[in-house]
């Protein structure tokens, strides 16, 4: 098959001259405002205190980690360790690396990675979004939106959050990187995709994903000799999880085997969940919401766009099995979990690339300047509105949580002994929370005072 010469993306409508500093300096700006307005307010309320999981994900897995004598004990122990239905190898592997560098651990440094992981993720989004538009104002100008879904605080409850954003925030940029660069097709793209897979495993279950998804992009690219090396990483990354996996650890049946939490596909909390980015203030608007985008993503499938960016396909089809595979794992906790603050992430980069397609299937096709283009003036707006909304509920939610934190860690540090059961962690949002708080501070206790013993964390002076 001869050789082609690159064809020149879609959007032509935008002129090659080199663009002036000013007609840059504007969209660069709305484009880079709501990442300043993002990290300004996850900086501002970082706390060196574990939150929830924090203590049996990080300090729990420390304090018995540093009382094994040998290498290979420690090895065997990182690659056991296990919670809930994960092995988070990658989080706990950069908490070993900061207990070496520093003795401690610092749980505002944590927090600073795992966010940090969306500014890498917007980065590999730029790199896909109409690469070979020659005009970089024009280009900026239409990434306006995307940068407004990305750096949003909607999703708080993963922010902040040491284990939670280390995992929920690591392993969406590790996919969408393994996806990009295997799409890139050539042989170093595809061993550095083989990293990147490896690591999203160690980073969060829903990698495995991305073994039918590399599968797929393998055998239509007709890279068929590469597809050996991609099964034996994926048996290796199996081999992993399987090593002394503890099949009892589900989070919806405490003590039950995780294939008891499997249930028949419920297209309602699919839905739901593709949606979730609309949940507030009406659950229901997460159904309309996510039903409009299947309908959309149909439909511009049947318009060919699908093969004209498969890359943008990829990365769809790995978001629409996560949603599938919370469906099965999480469905019997209800629509409440579809909505959790902690998945919108998934919902805004569905929409993220629903505005790819309108970008490269409607626009090349207006004339004028951006300014009086309807559909990327309403796109524009809303994403803002949308952004500055969910940024103020955002903040309150993360303030109200360093509250009840400092609160909690206080009375641990002063040991209160009249009867709250507050301390060390604030109450949990669950049903009957004192009782539950009570019984959750009951086994995190010891967690705490053990790993303040060895030295491994030390709560702030409150």
């Amino acid at each position: 098959m001869s050789a082609t010469a690159p064809q020149p993306h879609p959007v032509q409508h935008a002129s090659r001259k080199a663009a002036r500093p000013l007609s840059v300096a504007v969209p660069l700006f709305f484009v880079a405002l709501p990442a300043i307005l993002f990290y300004t307010i996850t900086f501002r309320n970082l706390l060196n205190i574990p939150f929830c999981d924090d203590y049996d994900a990080l300090l729990d897995f420390l304090n018995h980690f540093v009382t094994l004598n040998t290498i290979s004990a420690k090895a065997a122990y990182l690659l056991a360790a296990q919670h809930n239905e994960y092995k988070l190898l990658f989080g706990n592997s950069v908490a070993l690396l900061q207990l070496a560098l520093f003795g401690h651990i610092d749980f505002r440094i944590l927090s600073v990675i795992g966010d940090g992981f969306i500014f890498l993720l917007a980065i590999l989004l730029w790199k896909m979004f109409i690469p070979d538009c020659k005009d970089l104002a024009t280009r900026l100008a239409l990434f306006i939106p995307i940068s407004w879904l990305l750096f949003q605080l909607e999703y708080w409850e993963t922010l902040n959050w040491p284990m939670a954003s280390l995992q929920n925030t690591s392993i969406l940029f590790f996919s969408f990187a393994t996806i990009y660069l295997l799409n890139k097709g050539s042989r170093p793209a595809f061993w550095a995709a083989l990293i990147f897979f490896v690591i999203a495993v160690a980073a969060s279950g829903n990698g495995f994903l991305l073994i039918p998804v590399a599968m797929l992009i393998l055998i239509l690219n007709r890279q068929y000799l590469r597809i050996v090396p991609w099964l034996f990483a994926s048996a290796a990354c199996i081999a992993f999880y399987a090593y002394r996996y503890n099949i009892n650890s589900s989070q919806v049946h405490q003590h039950h085997s995780i294939f008891s939490t499997f249930h028949p596909l419920a297209p309602a909390y699919v839905v739901a969940f593709i949606g979730s980015a609309a949940g507030l203030p009406f659950r229901i608007l997460s159904l309309v919401l996510g039903t409009l985008l299947c309908v959309f993503f149909i439909w511009i499938g049947r318009r060919g766009y699908m093969r004209r960016n498969p890359l943008v396909s990829y990365c769809l089809l790995f978001l629409l099995l996560t949603a599938i595979g919370v469906a099965g794992l999480r469905s019997e906790f209800g629509l409440s979990q579809a909505l959790s603050s902690r998945y919108t992430v998934y919902s805004a980069l569905f929409i993220a690339l629903a505005w790819f397609a309108v970008v490269e299937e409607f626009l090349p096709h207006s004339t004028g300047p951006l300014r009086l283009n309807l559909p990327f003036m309403a796109a524009t707006l809303l994403s803002i509105s949308f952004s500055l909304y969910m940024d103020s509920i955002g903040a309150a939610g993360l303030k109200e949580r360093d509250n009840g934190m400092i609160q909690a860690m206080t009375a641990f540090e002063h040991q209160m002994t009249s009867g709250t059961t507050i301390w060390p962690a604030p109450l949990l949002v669950l049903p009957n929370p004192i009782e539950a708080t009570n019984t959750f501070n009951q086994r995190i206790r010891p967690i705490l005072n053990e790993s303040i013993k060895l030295g491994v964390y030390r709560p702030p002076p409150l």
